[in-house]
C-alpha cells in the first residue's frame, strides 16, 4: 500500500512533466522524478516546516481554532516539526516492484499474499525528532512500537496517566501493556490475510469489478497530459543552498476544474481508482495562481516546500504555512527490530480496544471487564452455532472469541459486524 500511493503521485507529476518537455525546467523536473525508482530504497519525509508563530498567525488569518478555543504558543508548538517519515526499499530496483508497476496503471492484483521482497517503515515524530510512533513491514510481519507518554504528552494531557491505564489493566491483557510500556510487538501479516481470504471465501462475495479498458485508461491520460501542459508552468530559480530551485504553480481553480471535466467522462471505467468520484467539482477552491518549490540536486528531485496558505479564502501577506515533502534517495533498508513481542490475533484485538479504553474513556471502556466503565463479569461464552453466524458475518472464529473474552456479548458483536 505505502509503496502504490508514493509511486501513484510521483507517476502523475512525471506525466505531468513529461507533456511541457520542451522547456528548459520543465525537463529538469520530469527527469528528476524519473531517477525515483532507479535505486532499491527511497525515503521520503512530510514535515510541517511553520515555525510556532507562523501557525499561530495562520490560525488567526483563516479562524482555525484549537480543541480549546483560540490556538495558542503551546498548541502551535506541537505542530510545528510534526513529520512523517516513509522508508521503501527492496531487493530490487523500485520501478521493477509491482506495486509500483500497478500504479501506474497494470492490472492490480488481488491476492492478499504479501510481496516479501518490499519492506516499508513509517515514523511520526516530534518536533525533536524523536518517535512518536513506529510501524515496520518486513517479511510479511508487522511491527509496531508507540511512545505513549510523548504522545500523551504531545496533546498536553499527564504522562502518568499511561502507568495508571496499564496498572489497572487485567493480565490476560498483557500485550496492551507491552504496547504502553514502549515495548516493539510483532503482528503476522500473512496469517491475518489468510484469516481474511478465508473468511471472503465464507460470505456471499460479489462479482468482480470489471477492469479498466486500455482504449479508455489511454484517453483519460491524454486528457490529463493535456490539462497539465495548459495550465502547469514551471520557472527556472536558478540556484539555492547548492540545489536548482524550481517554481512549478498553476491557476488552482482552472486547474481543479478542468481535471474534473478530463476525469467525470471516464470515471465509472475505473471503479478501483474512483470508487466515490464527486458529482461536481470542488467549489471552495480559490481563484488565484497556486505553486510548490521544487528542489533538484545532482538532477535528481531533493524536496519540495508548499505554503498552505495559498489555500485560504483570505491571505494576508505575510501569512504563511510551509509543509515540506523530503526524498533521501539513500534511505537505509528498513531492519526488523529485535526482541519484539509476538502478538496473536486475539491479543490484537485486546489491544486495539485496549488503548481505547482510558482513563474516563468512553469509545471501547465498556467493553472491556476490569477497567472504568466496564462489566464485572465477563459476557456469556459464544456456542459453536453464534460462531457460525458470525464467521458468515465476516467476523472469524479467532476475532470473535477475541471480542467475547473482553466482554462483549453475541449481540454486540453482531451488531458491529452488521455496522462493518
Amino acid at each position: 500500500m505505502p509503496v502504490a500511493v508514493t509511486a501513484s503521485v510521483l507517476a502523475t507529476a512525471l506525466a505531468a512533466c513529461g507533456t511541457v518537455e520542451q522547456l528548459n525546467a520543465a525537463q529538469k523536473v520530469s527527469k528528476a522524478f524519473g531517477k525515483i525508482g532507479d535505486g532499491k530504497s527511497a525515503g521520503f519525509k512530510l514535515s510541517i516546516d511553520a515555525t510556532p508563530e507562523q501557525i499561530v498567525a495562520f490560525a488567526k488569518a483563516t479562524g482555525e481554532k484549537g480543541a480549546d478555543g483560540e490556538l495558542d504558543e503551546k498548541s502551535a508548538k506541537v505542530l510545528s516539526g510534526l513529520s512523517l517519515a516513509v522508508s521503501v526499499s527492496a531487493d530490487k530496483p523500485l520501478k521493477e516492484v509491482e506495486a509500483f508497476k500497478n500504479a501506474k496503471g497494470s492490472t492490480a492484483n488481488n491476492d492478499l499474499t504479501l510481496d516479501k521482497s518490499v519492506r516499508v517503515s513509517y515514523v511520526v515524530a516530534d518536533r525533536h525528532g524523536a518517535p512518536l510512533l513506529e510501524y515496520r513491514q518486513v517479511d510479511a510481519k508487522g511491527y509496531l512500537h508507540v511512545d505513549a507518554k510523548g504522545v500523551v504528552k504531545l496533546t498536553g494531557e499527564d504522562p502518568s496517566e499511561v502507568d495508571a491505564v496499564s496498572k489497572d489493566l487485567p493480565p490476560d491483557m498483557a500485550a496492551v501493556k507491552d504496547v504502553l510500556a514502549g515495548k516493539w510487538v510483532e503482528l503476522d501479516l500473512q496469517a491475518l490475510a489468510d484469516e481474511a481470504k478465508k473468511n471472503d471465501g465464507k460470505k456471499a462475495r460479489p462479482s468482480a469489478a470489471p477492469t479498466a479498458d486500455p482504449e479508455a485508461a489511454k484517453q483519460l491520460l491524454n486528457s490529463l497530459k493535456d490539462v497539465l501542459g495548459r495550465t502547469v508552468t514551471y520557472e527556472d530559480k536558478g540556484k539555492k543552498d547548492g540545489a536548482e530551485h524550481i517554481w512549478m504553480s498553476a491557476p488552482a481553480r482552472q486547474l481543479v476544474d478542468e481535471l474534473f471535466k478530463a476525469v467525470k467522462p471516464v470515471a465509472d471505467k475505473f471503479p478501483q481508482q474512483f470508487k466515490k468520484f464527486p458529482s461536481k467539482a470542488p467549489s471552495d477552491v480559490p481563484d488565484r495562481k497556486v505553486g510548490v518549490d521544487l528542489y533538484l540536486k545532482d538532477g535528481a528531485f531533493s524536496s519540495a516546500t508548499f505554503d498552505v496558505a495559498q489555500l485560504a479564502d483570505k491571505v494576508e501577506p505575510g501569512v504563511n504555512f510551509p509543509v515540506k515533502l523530503a526524498f533521501d534517495k539513500s534511505a537505509p533498508n528498513v531492519q526488523a527490530p529485535a526482541d519484539a513481542t509476538k502478538l496473536t490475533t486475539e491479543d490484537l484485538m485486546k489491544a486495539v480496544l485496549g488503548l481505547a479504553a482510558g482513563p474516563g474513556a468512553g469509545a471501547g471502556s465498556d467493553l472491556i471487564p476490569g477497567t472504568a466503565g466496564g462489566p464485572a463479569t465477563a459476557a456469556a461464552p459464544l456456542t459453536d452455532a453464534q460462531l457460525k453466524e458470525l464467521a458468515s458475518l465476516g467476523v472469524p472464529e479467532t476475532q470473535a472469541r477475541a471480542f467475547n473474552s473482553l466482554g462483549m456479548t453475541f449481540e454486540d458483536i453482531k451488531e458491529i459486524a452488521k455496522e462493518g
